[in-house]
């Protein structure tokens, strides 16, 4: 602890932090040569990086485990399993996952209709269920889950479905057809997600500083494009032994 307050090894550390390499600067809207303006009178002084303190990390990791929690104000249950980090992340990254939450899915994007997709085939006998599937990816690790809530012994009995439905993704046990409606779905929501301006310079600066790639929208959509069901069905496997549970009453 006394090293890491040392004036010094904090000012090392600043050296090797604000350099050139961490740092991208990306702009919408903004005239070029204003941009370079700026850029120039801000940045000018930048170092390249410390050479006596070299910034590294690992990959996170996922630790599945169980959880319960009491809750007064309702009843939900969240499966969680490794899932993708965002595209911007190189070859770590991994469209099938989102494939697989747009397969599995659970809500319905049609009023009064409880949808198509597996999960809220599973729970349509549950009326006062709730299903959703999500995929939260990371700089370098992602989680998809699935959330199910309601009253208490109706989230315990449409989990069960929602296993099951899991496992028979696991076993190859989905139509072609329903593949290839989930693929459609994952690239419109990409194509959707990337247009949307705070986002896309977001991703931009995150490629351009841990890749030196700035995110292309149109390669996520090929990416999304090339998933087959083999693919598909290996990244459903861990969810049979890999899980989450939480906010669960029941």
């Amino acid at each position: 602890m006394a090293k890491y307050l040392d004036a010094n090894t904090i000012a090392e550390f600043g050296d090797a932090a604000y350099a050139k390499s961490n740092i991208a600067v990306v702009a919408n809207g903004a005239s070029h040569s204003d941009l370079s303006k700026w850029v120039g009178e801000f940045f000018t002084d930048v170092k390249t990086g410390s050479a006596s303190i070299k910034l590294s990390s690992t990959p996170s990791k996922y630790f599945g485990g169980e959880e319960r929690i009491a809750y007064g104000s309702g009843n939900a249950l969240v499966l969680g399993f490794p899932g993708s980090p965002s595209f911007t992340s190189g070859s770590s990254y991994k469209p099938e996952i989102d494939v697989l939450a747009a397969l599995l899915g659970g809500e319905s994007s049609i009023k009064w209709s409880p949808g198509f997709s597996l999960l809220s085939k599973a729970a349509k006998d549950f009326p006062h269920t709730s299903v959703s599937t999500h995929n939260i990816g990371y700089s370098d690790a992602g989680l998809i889950y699935v959330t199910i809530t309601g009253g208490a012994s109706q989230v315990g009995k449409a989990a069960k479905n929602v296993v099951d439905t899991i496992k028979k993704v696991a076993a190859g046990e989905v139509a072609e057809e329903d593949i290839k409606k989930a693929t459609a779905l994952a690239k419109y929501r990409a194509l959707e997600a990337g247009q949307r301006t705070d986002a896309g310079i977001e991703a931009t600066g995150f490629g351009l500083v841990s890749g030196g790639k700035a995110f292309q929208i149109d390669e996520v959509g090929k990416s999304i494009e090339k998933v087959t069901s083999d693919k598909v069905k290996a990244v459903s496997d861990p969810v049979i032994s890999l899980f989450i549970v939480a906010g669960t009453t029941y």
